[in-house]
């Protein structure tokens, strides 16, 4: 069940992207690592749902502003380089950036989206926090109507005064490390070129599928 569901929540939202052929300020200083979790989940609630393949969003704002909010909380250049792994230090700056850039709209496009429809009307409980140093763990449970009870765990660290989320763990089972296998497959088998390629040609379908 933890593989199915994984594979329908966040391998269906991101990297299933690749192997298919507001009212939200800076937080504060003195902000828990708990409570980064709940504004994260409170920002990418209000980008909105989908409704017959096309984004929806929920504020007058539009979803951009929202979905700026939830990068707020994101330690999205970390996250990138965990996913690119091995193959990120033998990347250029510029071309680091350029990965980065493409992993930002694929949030924003694609997986906030997604999120939202998933996380809508479900109650999230935070249970336990654990702090060392510089980097945090915040574990939830929500109770799901089809999937029962799930355990999402949340690891953050702290760069400089904010909280930032890094990865998501759902049931036992690293988001990184996911997407940092499917994307080694990708730059092994063919080449990093076209993991770029399917990144910018999701990216497409998912702006024609909106405008439609």
């Amino acid at each position: 069940m933890v593989m199915r569901l994984w594979r329908g929540l966040w391998c269906g939202w991101l990297s299933g992207l690749l192997l298919w052929g507001s009212g939200f300020g800076l937080a504060a200083e003195a902000e828990t690592p708990t409570a980064a979790v709940y504004r994260l989940i409170a920002a990418i609630s209000r980008v909105g749902t989908a409704e017959q393949g096309n984004v929806v969003s929920s504020e007058p704002s539009g979803a951009a502003t929202t979905a700026n909010a939830a990068h707020v909380m994101l330690d999205v250049p970390g996250m990138s380089q965990q996913t690119l792994g091995k193959h990120w230090k033998g990347r250029s700056p510029a071309e680091q950036q350029e990965f980065i850039a493409l992993f930002t709209q694929l949030l924003s496009q694609i997986v906030f989206p997604k999120s939202a429809a998933f996380f809508h009307s479900l109650e999230m409980t935070a249970t336990t926090e654990r702090t060392t140093g510089q980097q945090a763990v915040v574990q939830t449970k929500l109770r799901h109507p089809k999937e029962g009870h799930i355990a999402i765990d949340y690891l953050l660290v702290r760069p400089g005064d904010t909280w930032r989320i890094r990865d998501v763990v759902l049931d036992g089972v690293s988001l990184a490390t996911n997407l940092r296998s499917q994307f080694n497959r990708i730059i092994t088998q063919h080449s990093y070129a076209e993991l770029l390629r399917r990144m910018r040609e999701k990216l497409a379908h998912a702006t024609l599928q909106a405008a439609r």
